[in-house]
């Protein structure tokens, strides 16, 4: 007999004995029958092996070794953050707009009144300048040749007018009232002009005063009217 016919007779040789083990169980008590039926099972060790160029027979599987290194781990995922729990102080970016804030001013010095109490009397003169004239306030452009001035009152308003005539130009004497009024606080509205005459105004408060400067011949004409409230 060769190796493969020598295998084919020991498995029917086990597969029989298996069999008669079977047979005596089933005569024997129920207690007794599996200790009977184990002792006749063959283990799987005690099948034959192939011969090099029969078929494998199956084996018993190796059991896992539990030595064994584990399996690197992946990266992990980074817990969720509980949304529930503050973590640390919130901060933000947004920019508040800032408090008002009170500022109180100091008082202002209160202005020197133009003209004061108590006023003079009604009057006008012809060739020169009327006593009571406020040449403080309405003077005139010095060597100018007066025509007439008056002045009027009532309560504690005051109108003075003074005509007269310069060698100057409108333009330098549009430029010298301008300067005169200015630190006084009486500011200047809008020019009226023509191709001959130019019109300033120039308001403070209840004051005003009204410039009208005309060229003639030689120089130019002006006329200043004055309205005003005294103050004691």
């Amino acid at each position: 007999m060769n190796k493969r016919q020598l295998g084919l007779t020991a498995l029917g040789l086990t597969v029989a004995v298996a069999t008669a083990g079977l047979i005596v169980a089933q005569l024997l008590p129920a207690t007794d029958q599996s200790r009977v039926v184990a002792e006749s099972t063959p283990s799987a060790s005690a099948l034959p092996t192939p011969d090099a160029g029969g078929t494998p027979m199956p084996s018993e599987p190796t059991p896992a070794d539990d030595t064994a290194s584990p399996a690197p781990e992946g990266p992990q995922a980074d817990p969720i953050p509980d949304t529930d729990t503050e973590v640390g102080p919130r901060t933000s970016t947004e920019v508040l707009p800032p408090g008002q804030v009170n500022v109180t001013l100091p008082p202002s010095k209160p202005r020197s009144a133009l003209v004061s109490l108590p006023l003079p009397p009604a009057a006008n003169s012809l060739g020169e300048v009327v006593d009571g004239f406020p040449t403080d306030v309405l003077p005139g452009i010095p060597d100018s040749l007066v025509d007439n001035s008056s002045v009027a009152t009532q309560g504690d308003r005051l109108q003075a007018s003074l005509e007269a005539k310069t060698t100057l130009g409108t333009d330098d004497v549009l430029a010298f009232y301008r300067q005169h009024f200015a630190p006084l606080g009486l500011l200047e509205s809008p020019t009226t002009s023509t191709k001959r005459a130019s019109t300033l105004s120039f308001a403070r408060d209840d004051d005003s005063v009204t410039l009208s400067v005309t060229a003639v011949a030689g120089g130019s004409s002006y006329v200043l009217f004055g309205v005003f409230t005294a103050q004691g």
